[in-house]
């Protein structure tokens, strides 16, 4: 039996998840292994462009506003407050910890899962728990319906929340970056190489014996003298100590540079190739794409960010999400956050909104986060605020 059904809650009431539950997903994780960056998605959030590129598209998600609409006389109609599976869907974590999360897996496994742990007195659901997707097994049992595996346990689709990621045609489960870029037939993917240039970056700073020549001017000095000489230097540089050279033997460093080595530009070729793996502008991740940038299409570029980069991960969200709430009700992000202007060109466009007769100046105001001001639309409109008015001609033509 799912967790589902084992209890309801009154609609609009919050209570945190059951005991059950949460003694049921801490024995599923205390078998997993450690939770930490050197095992959470194999080691690839030590990538430093992964982790900028993971958390970014992570942390926007979970920032955005979740708002769900009643279609009513083929109107959508805004309801408030929004549910409580959009307001705060796992408490007692706050909606940034629950969606920000749930986009990671989206992203680096190709599947979000949560299981519904609580419903109102209508069925509807009102939290979940959270499962890391690795952990979910997902296949079609003897008659042909999803079952979802977690630990012992089998679930409908009825008890799971299920965001799922790219796939090709009839596949049950998504796929992530990992799949995709971390190993390849060869055994070496996209972010393997990342990882490599990474640790051939740390073991610079790790100075063990310095590269160079030792010159011996001795002339009768025989091979068991160099090789004395030679010895005696590795030893003193393994213990850390100061070497001693006569008169006649001096060393000769041989510098290694890392942009003669080309590791400086092949990183930002590893970073080059992240970005494309997440679909984010290079910038984002610290690559220099060799164009320069300038404000407006640093604008623009914002812009590109939410429409390709983030809007299929957003509907994803928000069709798995209308799935699970009554029929006829939707939900939408509220994008405006992320489209939001800066302030000069916000007051303009508000101005021009106000001079052409579609907003009204509560409206504005309502969109700006500012308190209603009693008659506020029926006030004159400031003479500095009106349009100016042209010039007549008198030239009559001539």
């Amino acid at each position: 039996m799912g967790l589902g059904r084992l209890f309801t809650r009154a609609a609009g009431e919050r209570v945190p998840p059951p005991p059950s539950a949460t003694a049921y997903f801490n024995r599923i994780t205390d078998t997993s292994g450690p939770f930490s960056p050197l095992y959470v998605y194999r080691g690839a959030m030590r990538i430093p462009g992964v982790y900028r590129a993971a958390t970014l598209i992570a942390d926007l998600i979970g920032s955005l506003p979740w708002q769900a609409f009643r279609e009513r006389g083929g109107d959508l109609v805004k309801i408030n407050p929004a549910p409580s599976l959009l307001e705060q869907p796992s408490p007692p974590d706050t909606r940034i910890t629950t969606f920000s999360a749930w986009a990671l897996d989206l992203v680096m496994e190709g599947n979000a899962v949560g299981v519904i742990a609580e419903r109102d007195s209508n069925g509807t659901p009102t939290a979940v728990t959270p499962v890391p997707a690795k952990f979910v097994g997902v296949r079609l049992d003897e008659d042909g319906n999803i079952q979802y595996l977690i630990g012992e346990d089998r679930y409908s689709p009825y008890d799971v929340i299920h965001v799922k990621g790219w796939c090709p045609p009839g596949c049950l489960r998504g796929f992530g970056v990992l799949e995709t870029h971390l190993y390849h037939c060869d055994g070496e993917g996209t972010l393997n190489l990342a990882a490599e240039l990474q640790r051939q970056a740390k073991s610079v700073t790790h100075h063990g014996v310095p590269t160079g020549i030792i010159n011996v001017e001795n002339p009768d000095a025989t091979r068991e003298d160099l090789l004395a000489v030679k010895d005696g230097w590795l030893q003193s540089q393994r213990d850390r100590t100061v070497a001693v050279l006569n008169a006649t033997t001096t060393f000769q460093p041989l510098s290694w540079n890392p942009t003669e080595a080309q590791l400086i530009e092949a990183r930002q070729f590893s970073l080059l190739e992240i970005a494309n793996i997440f679909g984010l502008p290079p910038r984002f991740v610290g690559a220099s794409s060799g164009d320069s940038m300038t404000y407006s299409n640093s604008e623009t570029e914002s812009i590109d960010l939410l429409k390709f980069s983030l809007g299929g991960h957003i509907v994803r969200f928000e069709q798995a999400l209308s799935a699970k709430l009554p029929r006829g009700t939707y939900v939408k992000a509220n994008l405006d956050a992320l489209l939001r202007a800066d302030t000069t060109v916000r007051y303009q466009a508000h101005q021009i909104g106000i001079q052409s007769g579609f907003l009204l100046r509560s409206e504005v105001r309502e969109m700006e986060d500012l308190p209603p001001v009693e008659g506020i639309d029926n006030m004159p409109t400031p003479a500095s605020a009106q349009p100016p008015i042209p010039e007549e001609d008198t030239t009559n033509g001539q």
